[in-house]
């Protein structure tokens, strides 16, 4: 008997069996199977079309390609720090807790955000090879590296300096928690 293709039945006056019942597709027996492949069933196939009709579109006139997106994020992830940042000053004249709560959050939503950009940023340098310096190409250098590597340290700064701000991100989290403490404890 196929598991996907119950077998018809000879008579319509003929009950079904508790087999058959048991192996039609869609059925709750269906699911509790091991052998059942949840990326061919009913509701993987209609995540497919809404992300193909609904979020694919959207999703594109954000970013057409993956160095403006690269560029978009990191305009994403300045508005929200600058969004937290605002709500935490205004936390002390209304609504305490709620806008330490949100702004705590949106440190966390910076952190999850930069914690992507930096995996994007890996998975874009690893298809480039380093030329005979060591280094690599120029194009990669420009869009990738060197928005990462501008701030407020050079190579000349206190080492130490350059590292936290290198791992800031982990700063946005531990801020976030706390603020997210804090609220939750007023």
């Amino acid at each position: 008997m196929n598991w996907f293709n119950p077998p018809y039945q000879e008579s319509r006056k003929q009950a079904p069996s508790w087999r058959c019942t048991l192996r039609r597709e869609g059925s709750m027996f269906d699911l509790l199977s091991p052998n059942y492949r949840w990326e061919y069933s009913r509701l993987a196939r209609m995540g497919n079309v809404l992300w193909c009709h609904a979020i694919d579109p959207v999703l594109r006139l954000f970013s057409g390609d993956d160095l403006t997106f690269l560029r978009k994020m990191r305009g994403v992830i300045q508005l929200t720090l600058t969004i937290a940042i605002a709500m935490l000053l205004l936390s002390p004249f209304h609504n305490t807790t709620r806008l330490l709560t949100i702004s705590g959050l949106l440190f966390d939503i910076a952190w999850a955000l930069r914690l992507f950009l930096f995996e994007e940023i890996d998975s874009a340098l690893s298809g480039f090879t380093p030329n005979e310096h060591g280094d690599v190409p120029s194009v990669a250098m420009r869009e990738l590296i060197m928005p990462e590597a501008s701030g407020p340290h050079d190579a000349d700064s206190d080492h130490m300096s350059l590292f936290y701000y290198r791992k800031r991100g982990v700063l946005f989290l531990v801020i976030g928690f706390f603020l997210q403490l804090i609220g939750s404890i007023g």
